[in-house]
């Protein structure tokens, strides 16, 4: 992506942060009528997210341009609103035990979401913590030795090692959920993994419209996730390297790995 595309893009973040920030400050003048507990939970949910796409704008921007102080705006932008929420959510907590019940009550009539599982595939390891944070982490009425039970029981081999050491404890909980982090919260390895997928996806053996669109699919995919991770410059060269390491002996690449 350009520069120009980049700070396009920072830009179009920006106003949609902007609007967040329009809708919460109009809520706080008198005589409009304000947001539930629910609503400015969702907001703050939707800034979070929208913070983090735009820091990843802004270090593509600041690779092609190390002049560009566009960060400070930025984060202080996100500050203030975060801080205007946040504010708003300590002042209605008696209502946002009212509104959590409600929401409760209207889950209760969705049919239960499959929990997550994770065998300690770096490339999936997002995805997962993810999914198991929206659906166990965020519960507020299970204890911590339950959540901890759930998150054992959603992992597999390496995975479940990687925390088998602890003992099942509300204070060990938060430890373990750590652990993991330390251990497969690793960019360069999620990089790799996704380089190694690019090369090692199925063939397609004949003509077929499916298969295509499946092979098409997956690795566009895979290389957005690529492109999340590193720039243009650095997939190429991961690219090579993998290439290289194949004609390599068994002993160079146990010594790269």
């Amino acid at each position: 992506m350009s520069l120009e595309e980049s700070k396009q893009q920072r830009a179009n973040i920006k106003k949609n942060i902007s609007r967040i920030k329009n809708i919460v400050e109009a809520s706080l003048r008198p005589g409009v009528k304000t947001l539930s507990v629910a609503e400015y939970k969702c907001r703050l949910g939707i800034l979070e997210s929208y913070f983090k796409n735009v820091l990843s704008t802004q270090t593509d921007i600041e690779r092609l341009d190390s002049e560009d102080g566009g960060r400070a705006d930025l984060e202080e932008l996100y500050i203030t609103m975060k801080l205007t929420i946040r504010t708003q959510l300590t002042e209605d907590h008696n209502a946002t035990i009212s509104e959590s019940t409600c929401v409760m009550q209207a889950s209760s009539k969705l049919p239960k979401l499959k929990l997550p599982s994770f065998s300690g595939k770096y490339s999936e390891y997002t995805n997962f913590i993810t999914s198991f944070k929206q659906i166990i982490d965020r519960e507020y009425s299970l204890s911590n030795i339950e959540k901890f039970n759930h998150l054992r029981n959603c992992l597999q081999g390496p995975a479940l090692e990687t925390i088998d050491a602890f003992s099942v404890s509300n204070e060990n909980y938060t430890k373990a959920l750590d652990r993991l982090k330390v251990r497969y919260d690793n960019a360069t390895l999620i990089f790799l993994e996704n380089i190694c997928s690019l090369f090692e996806l199925s063939s397609v053996s004949k003509s077929n419209g499916a298969q295509l669109r499946s092979l098409i699919d997956k690795a566009s995919a895979l290389y957005g996730s690529l492109l999340s991770l590193g720039t243009e410059g650095q997939i190429s060269q991961a690219m090579l390297i993998y290439l290289v390491l194949q004609k390599a002996d068994e002993e160079t690449n146990r010594k790269w790995k």
